[in-house]
């Protein structure tokens, strides 16, 4: 009896940002870990080279705004009045934006998903983490890593008993 293995690869396409909203379909490939309590900083650092590659940190930062959902239209006359259609950038950006939405929702825990109650778009989800969590995670962070810088071993520092060590 013979084994034998495959392997499929899978790719993605992503069309320019101009033309379609980008395919999140993979996305998940790429979040190690979810968010919680305790991780706001290192969950930031996997998201955000993941969208700013696709183009599409701008939803989350604010930088994207929704357009508007309609476009006004000049009159081809002045007997004529202006007319107002579908705008379809409008339409693009909500299913893109729900897409990304998706994808963040999906890299939330449990225990943080409170977050995401009654927002509606990334950059709101978004903007409630980095409120709740943000600061909070910074300054353990720093302060972690003012601890490690004090710590002493006998009479030497950090950085001196770690090279003695070696």
């Amino acid at each position: 009896m013979s084994s034998s293995s495959e392997r499929t690869l899978t790719t993605t396409t992503i069309s320019s940002p101009n033309t379609h909203p980008n395919s999140l379909p993979s996305a998940h490939h790429f979040q190690s870990l979810k968010f919680t309590h305790r991780n706001y900083l290192y969950w930031k650092t996997q998201i955000i080279p993941f969208l700013r590659g696709q183009r599409l940190l701008g939803f989350i930062d604010g930088t994207r705004p929704c357009p508007s959902p309609v476009i006004e239209l000049p009159a081809s006359s002045p007997a004529d009045a202006a007319s107002v259609v579908a705008n379809p950038e409008h339409e693009a950006w909500i299913e893109q934006d729900a897409s990304i939405l998706s994808l963040l929702i999906s890299s939330i825990s449990e225990e943080v998903m409170y977050l995401t109650l009654g927002q509606t778009t990334s950059h709101a989800v978004w903007l409630a983490a980095e409120t709740a969590l943000g600061s909070s995670s910074q300054v353990r962070c720093l302060n972690l890593m003012g601890q490690f810088q004090a710590l002493r071993q006998g009479d030497s520092s950090t950085p001196e008993y770690l090279v003695l060590s070696i």
